[in-house]
């Protein structure tokens, strides 16, 4: 039997992983347009100035964990063609590797400005860690570096520059910071943190042009005009789809999935960044934990094992002193209510849709995250009035 994994993401080397680890005996080849090992993207926008960072500590798998498990790896190659008929996969280098099952892991990758606001070849992005080697190399001779973007990346990297003690402005068009994804209050506390440590956050603003200049930019906003030394782009990502669209799967904003993480094409599977499970997600979700969960199951589909159970998505951010873990998914419509907890600098915020708990945030208060996610697991009815309850201990929810 011959599975053949496109991308080795952190999805695609879980999947190899599981069917070793369940003695998975057929060929796994997994195709890699990178000419390095892949290493995991978590570290790249929060340790990236450390003094002990480097690529070989961040692998997701040493060259050596590949011969011992006999995984194929074959780097610098894209899969161009998928030959359903003869049912291979046809590589650029003109090499047929025939399948039994294809799995799509191919990630997303960074949104980029227009051309009529910054041209490509100015934009630098956070895809892997040849941008992070390029950003360390510019910022060496930089005081002022500008983000684009007030998501989870954005405000990552600000907080690693601002703690060496670069100058950091950030952009965003929305009204706050992390609008797509987290409640107003976990925005405003996120927003405070960095003021007080100095991050300079403009939102609600359009970037209208960036102007490159013989050693700095120039910024145009709808609002304001200012120099920067360096543009830092983070507005998001898009899964990468096009093969797939290619061999007619079914794609919406994200390769279509069932529950089996089975695309519309029979034994062609997606994971990951690049999976879209409506039924029981409804929106994409990025994050290492979807990618672990959705490997676990096509593993167990391969493998005839049973089908772990659905699981809410989890993340976790680490922003200058802070850790902020979540639990679920966030709904625009939700009622958010605050908890202290028991340790100073603790808190979380769980966030409603009637008496329908959606989502809990946590920030430097891990028993209330990890409570919320055995609420979650077990499935235990949680009301709005038992969480305002400042006298209720949260460990009475799960006995």
């Amino acid at each position: 039997m011959n599975l053949v994994i496109i991308g080795a993401s952190h999805a695609g080397i879980s999947l190899a992983e599981h069917l070793k680890k369940n003695s998975f005996r057929g060929k796994i080849t997994i195709i890699e347009s990178a000419n390095t090992i892949p290493v995991e993207k978590p570290p790249l926008s929060k340790k990236f100035l450390d003094n002990d960072f480097s690529e070989a500590n961040i692998f997701l798998r040493k060259k050596e964990w590949f011969e011992v498990n006999e995984v194929d790896l074959l780097l610098n190659e894209t899969a161009l063609e998928i030959d359903k008929k003869r049912k291979d996969v046809i590589l650029k280098s003109n090499q047929r590797i025939p399948y039994d099952y294809i799995v799509f892991a191919t990630g997303a990758k960074p949104k980029m400005l227009p051309e009529v606001v910054l041209q490509n070849k100015n934009q630098l992005a956070l895809r892997d860690f040849s941008d992070i080697k390029k950003i360390i190399k510019l910022i060496k001779s930089k005081k002022n570096i500008t983000i684009i973007g007030a998501g989870y990346i954005g405000l990552e990297l600000a907080s690693s520059l601002r703690k060496n003690d670069f100058e950091v402005t950030i952009i965003e068009a929305s009204d706050r910071i992390l609008k797509r994804v987290a409640s107003k209050e976990l925005s405003e506390f996120f927003s405070r943190l960095h003021s007080e440590n100095g991050v300079k956050i403009i939102c609600n603003e359009n970037l209208e042009k960036v102007i490159q200049k013989d050693n700095f930019f120039q910024i145009i906003t709808t609002k304001r005009k200012f120099d920067t030394d360096l543009v830092l782009v983070g507005i998001g990502v898009k899964p990468e789809i096009d093969l797939a669209k290619k061999i007619s799967i079914d794609c919406e904003n994200g390769i279509l999935v069932d529950e089996k993480y089975e695309t519309s094409t029979k034994n062609i599977f997606a994971i990951g960044d690049c999976a879209l499970n409506k039924t029981e997600y409804g929106v994409l979700i990025e994050s290492i934990h979807h990618a672990q969960f959705s490997a676990s199951r096509v593993s167990s589909y391969i493998l005839g094992l049973q089908k772990p159970k659905y699981e809410e998505p989890w993340f976790w951010s680490d922003q200058f002193n802070i850790k902020l873990q979540s639990v679920g998914l966030y709904e625009q419509k939700s009622t958010t209510i605050y908890r202290a907890g028991k340790r100073e600098g603790s808190h979380s915020w769980w966030s409603f849709i009637g008496d329908h708990l959606k989502c809990v945030e946590a920030v430097n208060d891990v028993q209330a995250f990890s409570i919320a996610k055995m609420i979650f697991e077990k499935k235990v009815s949680v009301s709005q009035k038992e969480i305002k309850n400042k006298e209720l201990n949260l460990k009475e929810l799960i006995k």
